[in-house]
């Protein structure tokens, strides 16, 4: 069973002013995600992939600055990476392009014939439906 915990008011403040007093940690001792880690030296693993390196020797050269990345999660996070840079290309062109109109799709209307005084509807296919009208 899931137990709601709770804490005075008193506590969490302190824990506030706690945060606040904290000094700021040096940027190369921050951890990144391998995605965040990936974005930061995406030029040079790009140059590195145009030299010829394999993502595979790409991880054996973290390895040895202690970075234990696998080859999905580096996959993963070169994709993440140029999907973000693609989205960013295409937000900052937007601004100087009026925004396309798309096509409405017309609306097709059945043709109705009148026979006698029934109605026939003819689908796309030209098959007649005749409404049942006779048993009312």
């Amino acid at each position: 069973m899931h137990v709601i915990r709770s804490y005075p008011r008193g506590q969490w403040e302190a824990l506030g002013r706690r945060l606040d007093a904290l000094p700021e940690k040096p940027k190369e001792v921050q951890p990144l995600k391998v995605t965040d880690g990936v974005s930061a030296i995406q030029t040079q693993m790009q140059m590195a992939r145009e030299k010829g390196y394999t993502l595979s020797e790409l991880i054996e050269q973290a390895a040895k600055e202690g970075i234990d990345v696998s080859l999905n999660s580096l996959r993963y996070a070169m994709r993440r990476t140029d999907e973000m840079r693609q989205v960013q290309r295409k937000s900052s062109g937007a601004s100087d392009k009026r925004p396309r109109r798309t096509a409405r799709p017309k609306k097709t209307q059945l043709p109705i014939d009148n026979h006698a005084g029934s109605m026939v509807i003819r689908d796309s296919f030209s098959f007649e439906i005749t409404p049942d009208v006779e048993n009312l």
